[in-house]
């Protein structure tokens, strides 16, 4: 077991206290490892029974990766599965996902992390998903939590009239109690607009701990989503093209 530090161990995923009054404790276990959020200077032989949040990730026989996600009181779990090369190229970058890497994209180039962003010309219009997935506050949290399974999808804009007005997370539908989604989302939204620079939208994704920013236009319409996957393909995109 070891005392980690939550900030640390949950970065990029928000919704973590941030207070001072919570810890991480980390317990490893056959395959993996996994993350118990507890209130700060709980023993050890309470950690289970006293943790608010268990995290982990276990590397199954089939050569896969489950991670999950449990919040105390919730009626449902987060899980993720996937390939397990995936998940080591993940782990194998840092925290913030944008931050120097060691691997070699192109022969004498690196990837160069968030440096790859730096004085980048493109903005969220270069990058974003146009053909956006939303719903509105008066959904219900079934209908939603539907529509992130179907889409395999984490977290969806809120419109009221094609504005936004909140964001719905997984973390939102199984940490919150409620039965509409104007219930349990988070708002107000954190956006950009369509000429806002990749590097400004990286910065937001990691100082923000979010994974999406919807793009909005001078009404507040949404007109598209910029995912932290999207900036990260565009920035291993821009290394791999001669320039």
């Amino acid at each position: 077991m070891r005392r980690v530090n939550i900030e640390a161990a949950f970065l990029g995923e928000g919704g973590v206290s941030d207070t001072g009054d919570e810890e991480g404790l980390a317990l490893s276990v056959r395959g993996g490892e996994i993350v118990l959020v507890l209130p700060a200077g709980t023993s050890e032989s309470r950690a289970v029974e006293a943790a608010s949040m268990m995290r982990g990730s276990l590397r199954l026989e089939t050569g896969r990766v489950l991670t999950f996600e449990i919040h105390d009181g919730a009626v449902g779990a987060f899980y993720e599965d996937e390939p397990g090369e995936l998940f080591d190229r993940r782990e194998a970058t840092p925290a913030d996902g944008l931050s120097s890497v060691s691997a070699k994209p192109a022969q004498s180039e690196t990837f160069g992390g968030a440096n790859a962003l730096h004085g980048a010309a493109a903005t969220a219009r270069d990058v974003m998903t146009t053909s956006v997935v939303s719903v509105s506050p008066s959904d219900s949290v079934d209908e939603a939590a539907r529509l992130l399974t179907f889409h395999d999808v984490s977290g969806l804009p809120v419109c009221d009239r094609s504005r936004v007005v909140g964001v719905l997370s997984e973390a939102d539908l199984i940490g919150k109690s409620g039965s509409t989604v104007g219930e349990v989302m988070t708002a107000p939204a954190v956006t950009v607009s369509e000429s806002t620079s990749l590097e400004k939208i990286a910065e937001m994704l990691t100082q923000q701990r979010i994974r999406r920013l919807p793009v909005v236009d001078a009404s507040g319409s949404l007109v598209g989503i910029v995912s932290r996957h999207d900036v990260l393909v565009w920035a291993s995109r821009r290394v791999l093209t001669p320039r």
